[in-house]
């Protein structure tokens, strides 16, 4: 009889987490720059982000969440000679969430987040907008390999069929320089650093998303 209540106890267990436990997918667009002290600094540049993420909701208005993305971020710098450089930097990151659901009486529901993330960096390369020049040069020797930082935003789900379609935007602003230590030749220039620059990812991301 003990067993028999054991298997009951561990299936209602698991059908609780279940229900409290939503997954699903998103896409997004990428305004990115880097914030620092480099006067080579001239504007910022656009990519994409996407992924999958995973919440828990131990509240009906809290929840936990995380999540696996591929999120394209730079800047575009002036490289010699008056030559400008569009910098693209792809990472892989990892988000950790607190996200709290507005009480707000609608169908859906508005939420607002904060957390952190860490990153690992896939590539890095520089492309110059110069004619004549077609091709990216690969700059992953004086870029730092990780990164870290704080994130915060807002999103509206909206009800769809058996899941919900979000709407949202996020704010990430990096902790850590990506700036290192280098010294390099591209185009056959010299390029150094004693990594002394603090130089921060800063990237707003426009969402969208499906909850299953």
């Amino acid at each position: 009889m003990k067993k028999i209540f054991l298997v009951i106890f561990v299936i209602a267990l698991f059908s609780q987490v279940q229900a409290q436990f939503k997954y699903g997918i998103e896409v997004g667009y990428n305004l990115s720059t880097v914030k620092g002290n480099d006067p080579r600094i001239l504007s910022g540049t656009n990519g994409i982000i996407t992924g999958l993420n995973g919440q828990y909701e131990f509240l009906d208005y809290l929840a936990v969440g995380t999540g696996f993305y591929f999120s394209q971020k730079g800047v575009t710098r002036s490289l010699f000679n008056s030559i400008q450089g569009i910098e693209n930097y792809n990472y892989i990151e990892v988000p950790f969430n607190l996200f709290f659901t507005l009480p707000i009486p609608q169908p859906g529901k508005t939420t607002v987040f904060a957390g952190a993330y860490i990153a690992r960096l896939l590539s890095a390369s520089v492309l110059p907008d110069n004619e004549g020049q077609s091709s990216a040069v690969n700059i992953d020797d004086m870029m730092s390999a990780s990164d870290y930082g704080l994130n915060f935003g807002i999103s509206q789900g909206i009800n769809v069929s058996t899941g919900m379609l979000n709407l949202g935007i996020k704010y990430s602003l990096g902790l850590s320089s990506i700036d290192k230590v280098y010294s390099v030749t591209k185009y056959g220039e010299p390029f150094s650093s004693d990594g002394s620059l603090k130089l921060h990812n800063s990237v707003f991301a426009f969402m969208v998303g499906y909850t299953f």
